[in-house]
């Protein structure tokens, strides 16, 4: 089987996007599976006049319209995500619409129940699925070695607002101040936050990281802070909770789906989604997303600090859980069992 892949990025673990291709790509063609790339970067060709038309797109829905008539012309599945209450579409059929893109689609794919939702109230009549992404294998348990009371935590600050690293940074702060037995790792992408921090216990990294720099950064700290908006799914508090770490992140959107079994829900209100940080989408009415409180992110926080040893016992089920739900093998699969059957519906119609 030939399959023709349409992405937006380049193929690497450092955009979302990026790499849910990689690791598609990588388990279909562990299937037996030819997939044909094709995308905006450099060293991807666009796709060629013999190649068939259709085949699956990746990314956010205005980027589809980059790959040409030769997409829209064959059967043709989307994988997509959104992070707000309201997708884009507030002047059908312009560059910024997704709504009728995606019906015209023969399937989409998301990632967790809350897309599936918000996809179908914004209009989307084409058939939506879920299937949920996966955990790279090298997010192994790894129990953490402590001396005396230390306790660390770890935030992700860049992306703005949506990500929560801000709110994270605000509560730690307010929970222990600059108490030595309390430290902060803040990650940001490569050097563009302009993070600068005198705080003796708050420890910068602004770097694109691989997955084995990941695992190693996940692996010395003991507690994730995940104050997020809204998530499509949420791989990194997802991989965290499979390195044995403990996941603190707001209980709604993609986040919220077995979060129980996993992780540990911060409660949250929901608020106009801002975007501001996303110029395409600022203004734009998108619904709404969450909002976590930074007084009870800081209770929360001093709670889990004086209670650790309770949560503690807790991660080795927990570790275990997020890696019987998420699977990259299983996610290639659902997406290649989909494309079948559109493949056959399109056939016989």
């Amino acid at each position: 089987m030939r399959i023709p892949f349409y992405v937006p990025v380049l193929l690497d673990p450092w955009e979302s996007y990026g790499l849910i291709g990689l690791q598609l790509v990588r388990h279909l063609e562990r299937m037996g599976v030819e997939v044909d790339l094709y995308g905006p970067a450099p060293d991807l060709p666009r796709a060629h006049a013999h190649t068939a038309p259709g085949g699956i797109v990746l990314g956010p829905v205005d980027t589809f319209a980059y790959h040409g008539e030769r997409l829209r012309q064959g059967p043709h599945v989307a994988i997509t995500m959104f992070e707000s209450t309201r997708l884009p579409a507030d002047a059908l059929g312009s560059e910024d619409d997704w709504v009728t893109p995606l019906n015209a689609c023969d399937a989409v794919i998301v990632p967790s129940r809350f897309c599936a939702e918000v996809f179908a109230d914004s209009g989307v009549r084409s058939p939506i699925h879920v299937v949920p992404l996966g955990i790279g294998d090298i997010y192994r348990y790894q129990e953490r070695a402590h001396q005396g009371a230390r306790l660390t935590f770890l935030a992700f600050i860049d992306r703005g607002e949506r990500k929560g690293g801000h709110m994270a940074l605000q509560a730690f702060l307010r929970a222990f101040g600059d108490d030595p037995n309390y430290r902060l790792i803040l990650k940001s992408r490569r050097p563009r936050t302009g993070l600068n921090f005198t705080n003796p216990n708050i420890e910068t990294i602004q770097a694109d990281l691989s997955e084995a720099e990941l695992y190693a950064l996940y692996s010395r700290s003991d507690v994730l802070i995940n104050a997020h908006c809204g998530e499509g799914f949420g791989l990194i508090p997802r991989e965290y909770a499979a390195t044995g770490g403990l996941a603190l992140t707001t209980g709604w959107s993609g986040t919220a789906d077995d979060l129980e079994a996993w992780g540990v829900a911060l409660p949250y209100r929901l608020v106009k989604a801002g975007w501001r940080d996303t110029p395409k989408y600022a203004g734009k009415e998108l619904g709404e997303w969450a909002q976590v409180d930074v007084n009870e992110l800081a209770a929360t926080l001093r709670a889990i600090a004086e209670d650790w040893e309770s949560q503690r016992l807790t991660l080795p089920a927990k570790a275990a859980a997020v890696r019987e739900l998420y699977s990259w093998p299983e996610f290639a699969k659902g997406v290649l069992e989909i494309w079948k059957d559109v493949e056959r519906v399109r056939v016989h119609a």
